[in-house]
């Protein structure tokens, strides 16, 4: 018994100092991690010009282009962020003399928004706006509109002439406007919602 409490005696004190010479060290380093939630919005939109071809006397009468019509502009916006569509003329509408001008609201637009996201459509608003920008497809204020190009698509039929909401009142007929080519430019904006 006794040689069992000794040898238990030398192995607790052989282990005590064993560990007493193993010091405890150690090194800390740190890691920064940082996510960049970057914004992205594309808007994809038909480049194709439109052009109305007055010819009859029918045509200066009763305008040019309707909702669901054939004068229509395809777009989608992909966005990684609630966002909003707005357009605008970017100069006036001109003859090719350089001089004479042609009202803005003798045109329209009506937008049909056909993905399955939620916004609010000013699409119906008839004229084209000079210089400022205003809204055609406006996000909800509620429901994320972030999404695909299929969840966001959108169309805009174009018309002219035709009297429709907000428009010129007086058909191009009436108005006797000197003959020949009339341009502008329309932009459109899609821009981020916070």
């Amino acid at each position: 018994m006794k040689t069992y409490l000794i040898a238990l005696i030398i192995i607790v004190i052989s282990i005590t100092s064993v560990s007493a010479q193993v010091k405890e060290s150690s090194e800390e380093k740190t890691i920064n991690l940082t996510a960049n939630l970057n914004t992205t919005i594309a808007l994809r939109l038909e480049d194709n010009d439109i052009v109305f071809d007055f010819v009859t006397l029918d045509d200066y009468k009763n305008g040019i282009g309707k909702k669901g019509g054939e004068y229509s502009t395809k777009g989608a916006v992909e966005s990684t962020t609630n966002w909003s569509l707005g357009f605008r003329a970017i100069k006036h509408f001109v003859h090719t003399d350089g001089v004479t001008k042609m009202n803005l609201n003798n045109v329209g637009l009506t937008a049909i928004f056909e993905g399955t996201n939620k916004m609010i459509n000013y699409g119906a608003y008839g004229t084209i706006p000079p210089t400022h920008y205003y809204y055609l497809l406006r996000h909800n204020g509620k429901d994320m509109n972030a999404g695909t190009y299929e969840q966001n698509k959108f169309t805009v039929y174009w018309e002219m002439g035709t009297k429709g909401r907000l428009m010129n009142r007086k058909s191009l007929y009436e108005q006797n406007l000197k003959k020949g080519s009339y341009s502008t430019e329309i932009e459109f904006v899609a821009f981020e919602v916070i």
